[in-house]
């Protein structure tokens, strides 16, 4: 029987690495460490497939294609497609069976996603990848959550992506490893952008260090529409909370970084053994 091995969410603004020198050299530094922490325990955990689940930001699908949840299903990934966020072009071997696994499983248990082979990555994956697995060695199933346009999946419903996720995992032979990217609060290309709300940032990563995680999934869109349209990207945290199985979360690190226009974190989420 399979497992989920590790779970965990992070920031994938695209100005991570794009404008890296834009912020100061002592919170670059503390990003750094904290992404490259989370990159460490995830290869620790030796997982077989890393799931990273994250928004599409207009490269793979668009205003007349925006199922709320694609998954991919390719023998391969190449990326990044922004060649401006200064990321060497790579290759990412795909874990085309778990793909395909994961679509026929949630046609049996009340979702229906759609699936694609051609997926290009872009910053909401690349990002993230440069730290998590800096050889690119590990096959990788992308997943691609409306986060972009309403009407969005529900958080709730998200978490229970997660959970069905979970679900898959117990159901096949592989250790998997589930990380959702985005967020936290930002309104990219808006007048408003560099507004970082610290206060949204803050509640959010102390309710999921709570004992009860759980509770962020009752949050209204209003008070994410508060933090920037691009906190909506939340989802995919919730999504890998799922996944986990329900235990708080350590944070890693958090920084708001004006210069970036995102306010940066990134946890652990506590896996349960069932």
């Amino acid at each position: 029987m399979g497992e989920i091995v590790f779970s965990a969410a992070m920031s994938h603004a695209p100005h991570i690495t794009g404008y890296a020198d834009h912020a100061s050299s002592e919170v670059k530094e503390r990003v750094y460490a904290g992404m490259a922490t989370i990159g460490e325990r995830l290869r620790q955990s030796r997982p077989d497939v890393l799931v990273v689940v994250s928004s599409d930001h207009f490269h793979n699908l668009f205003l007349d294609r925006m199922p709320a949840f694609c998954v991919g299903v390719a023998d391969k990934y190449s990326g990044p497609v922004e060649k401006w966020i200064k990321i060497d072009p790579f290759h990412a071997q795909g874990a085309r069976e778990l793909g395909q696994f994961i679509v026929a499983q949630a046609y049996e248990h009340r979702f229906d996603p759609a699936f694609a082979e051609n997926v290009v990555i872009e910053h909401g994956i690349a990002v993230p990848l440069k730290f998590l697995t800096p050889d690119y060695d590990i096959p990788l199933v992308p997943i691609l959550q409306n986060c972009m346009v309403p009407p969005l999946p529900t958080l709730r419903r998200c978490h229970e992506f997660g959970s069905f996720l979970r679900g898959v995992a117990q159901r096949s032979d592989l250790r998997i490893a589930v990380v959702g990217t985005g967020g936290l609060s930002h309104s990219p290309g808006a007048p408003e952008a560099g507004d970082i709300d610290t206060k949204f940032d803050l509640e959010l990563l102390s309710s999921l260090a709570s004992p009860h995680p759980e509770s962020v999934l009752d949050w209204s869109n209003e008070k994410l529409d508060g933090a920037g349209f691009g906190a909506w990207e939340i989802r995919q945290w919730m999504t890998a909370l799922g996944a986990s199985g329900g235990g708080p979360a350590e944070v890693v690190f958090y920084e708001s970084v004006p210069e970036w226009e995102t306010g940066c974190g990134g946890v652990i989420f506590g896996t349960q053994i069932d």
